[in-house]
């Protein structure tokens, strides 16, 4: 119970937060592109109650989660995050079964991802190492979700609506999409680290020879 808490926590988080993320990008676009749009808008937003503003900000928090769900699933399908095997050498001594190369498959790696996480037992992960893993890839890919929300929002704001300041909107769009493509690195790189993660998981999940009296294998694919 107590890893399935924890995993939840940092689910939690790579919803939330690149929910607000979203929120406040959208809120640059107007503010930049054409305050004009935020300041006539304004008596509306003070005109709602607590509950219909908070009802509004989850929404577009629970829209973002479902757009990077949709996003996560075209990046593995086309396999864009990176090659679908990898050579990881690992220094002697580190691996408590002595192995030093073996052949990673991230994506492989990553069918596996939920079955291990309904699989964890409460000792395991008790540094929360593989729920960070998992956290930071999921927040990265959901937060490309947000910059690509502002892109459109400023397009549309900067260029179809009366009264923009075009040049502003130019800068806004720039500073966007060097975010898109900076998270879009993050991304591939996080994405790596995850699937070693869970390969490092289920590894621990192998006891050694000593501790069984019987013989391992040293790589198990999935």
């Amino acid at each position: 119970m107590q890893a399935f808490l924890g995993i939840s926590v940092w689910i939690a988080l790579a919803t939330v937060l690149p929910g607000l993320v979203t929120i406040a990008v959208l809120y640059g676009a107007f503010a930049l592109a054409n305050p004009a749009l935020l300041e006539a808008g304004v008596p509306a937003i003070e005109g709602l109650n607590e509950w219909v503003f908070g009802g509004l900000a989850i929404t577009i928090m629970i829209l973002t989660q479902a757009l990077g769900i949709l996003l996560e699933g075209l990046f593995i399908r086309n396999q864009w995050l990176g090659p679908a095997q990898r050579d990881i050498r690992i220094p002697e001594g580190i691996d408590p079964l002595g192995l030093t190369h073996f052949s990673l498959e991230p994506y492989a790696e990553y069918q596996g991802l939920y079955l291990l996480l309904a699989e964890l037992r409460e000792h395991e992960d008790a540094q929360g190492h593989l729920q960070r893993a998992l956290a930071q890839f999921f927040l990265t890919n959901n937060t490309l979700i947000s910059y690509a929300s502002g892109i459109v929002a400023t397009l549309l704001i900067g260029w179809y609506t009366a009264g923009s300041d075009t040049l502003m909107a130019q800068i806004y769009l720039a500073v966007l999409a060097v975010c898109l493509l900076v998270s879009f690195k993050v991304a591939r790189i996080r994405f790596e680290v995850m699937a070693k993660a869970l390969w490092a998981a289920r590894r621990r999940r192998i006891e050694p020879e000593e501790e069984t009296g019987q013989k391992v294998p040293v790589y198990i694919e999935i």
